[in-house]
């Protein structure tokens, strides 16, 4: 066995993957497959020192403070299905404090795929726009998809799913929405129909098209009924929904919309503004593998996409900190290989470098140039040639986990011996 192969069987056996989908930890992939194809010794945080503030507060929360860290992951069809994301989330919040959910969109109802934590219904019509549709009517904001319903008594139901070790009951929700005269009352009712709270279009608070109520005790569902108080009111557009639980502990939210690009992200117009609501301390940025299929064309302003979200980002929330994210190995058209990827990951690589910005490359850890042929050997990678199976996320998750706390580690050595 070689020097390599022995670390990567050590890096493996360092791994937790958590599954969604078993709701118990499972290594079965990496027992049965050749995994020699990952470089381990490159799986860390580039230009960590960069992310000093945010390791600070992940510190205060090992010393029990009473804080909330939150973190907004920001991503295409990798991260709509918050497998990866949901990785990342649970460890980090079985290791640093469960804050809650955190930022949903009911998927199931606009017709699209949504995470296995959460389950949503309705019996309304509902609109719904993806923001890769600039074209469309209806704004976008913060959860990259919008449901309207002008339906005077539609419902909407969301449910929590707990995962291993973690409660997912939240007691305190804030609704994103299109608040205005136009809008519907809507009443918050729990599983057996009782009325909890009230969200009008009246009330003012911090930020705009949102509303907050407490609610008197944790619950793991929530109805949604819209009221028609005045002729005025013919509708209630939705953006996105965050469940918390008032503990403390890390708050990770997951943004993610399939085949969203940087440049889909900038032209939504309310998602920058609204991600101010959630006040995060790390913005995880994972996007490029749609630029990337684009391939032979590559976007010329690709890099200054990239900048100009960041630039926005920060104006809304200047104390957070950003991480970017590579894209890892993938094909176009199913089986022909893809050299856009290479470039894409140079391209973002160069930026976080040039601006002191921190990264993770996932494309060199994952086994770099034409290493999608074993991500799908080892069934990591779906017939796609695009998206991975769930234990391929989840050893992503994993990964990005060991990066993360990697560095974290070595913060705290140097700043708190």
């Amino acid at each position: 066995m070689s020097l390599k192969e022995k670390i990567v069987i050590s890096f493996l056996a360092s791994l937790v993957v958590v599954s969604p989908l078993l709701g118990q930890d499972s290594l079965a992939f990496a027992e049965e497959n050749d995994m020699s194809f990952l470089d381990p010794e490159a799986n860390l945080i580039h230009n960590a020192v960069s992310l000093s503030d945010f390791y600070e507060k992940l510190y205060r929360l090992r010393k029990r403070e009473n804080i909330h860290v939150p973190i907004i992951q920001i991503g295409d069809s990798h991260i709509q299905a918050d497998i990866l994301s949901g990785t990342v989330r649970q460890l980090l919040q079985r290791n640093f404090g469960n804050g809650g959910r955190g930022l949903i969109v009911p998927g199931r109802v606009a017709r699209t795929n949504e995470p296995l934590s959460i389950a949503t219904s309705s019996s309304a019509s509902w609109e719904v726009k993806r923001m890769v549709f600039p074209e469309q009517p209806l704004p976008i904001g913060i959860g990259g998809i919008t449901l309207r319903t002008r339906q005077a008594n539609a419902n909407l139901t969301i449910k929590t799913l707990d995962a291993p070790s973690l409660d997912y009951g939240f007691n305190k929700i804030t609704l994103f929405f299109q608040k205005d005269f136009s809008s519907f009352h809507m009443v918050v009712k729990d599983s057996v129909s009782e009325n909890l709270a009230y969200i009008g279009p009246y009330t003012v608070e911090q930020f705009a098209n949102t509303s907050t109520v407490v609610l008197p005790a944790n619950t793991h569902q929530v109805s949604f009924q819209m009221l028609q108080s005045t002729p005025a009111q013919t509708q209630t557009t939705l953006f996105g929904i965050d469940l918390e639980n008032g503990n403390p502990g890390v708050v990770y939210h997951a943004v993610g919309v399939n085949a969203a690009k940087f440049r889909h992200y900038l032209a939504a117009s309310l998602f920058v503004e609204q991600t101010a609501a959630l006040a995060p301390d790390l913005f995880i940025l994972s996007l490029g593998t749609n630029e990337a299929l684009d391939y032979p064309y590559i976007d010329l302003q690709f890099t200054y996409q990239i900048e100009t979200l960041i630039e926005r980002l920060k104006v809304k929330n200047p104390n957070a900190t950003f991480l970017l994210t590579t894209p890892p190995d993938s094909y176009r058209r199913k089986t022909r290989r893809n050299p856009g990827v290479e470039i894409i990951r140079d391209k973002i690589i160069e930026y976080a470098d040039k601006h002191n910005l921190a990264y993770w490359d996932l494309y060199t850890i994952g086994g770099g140039k034409h290493s999608a042929d074993l991500w799908q050997k080892n069934k990591l990678l779906q017939k796609d040639g695009i998206h991975f199976t769930v234990p391929g996320y989840e050893l992503q998750g994993n990964m990005l986990y060991q990066a993360i706390v990697k560095g974290y580690d070595e913060y705290v050595q140097y700043r708190h011996p």
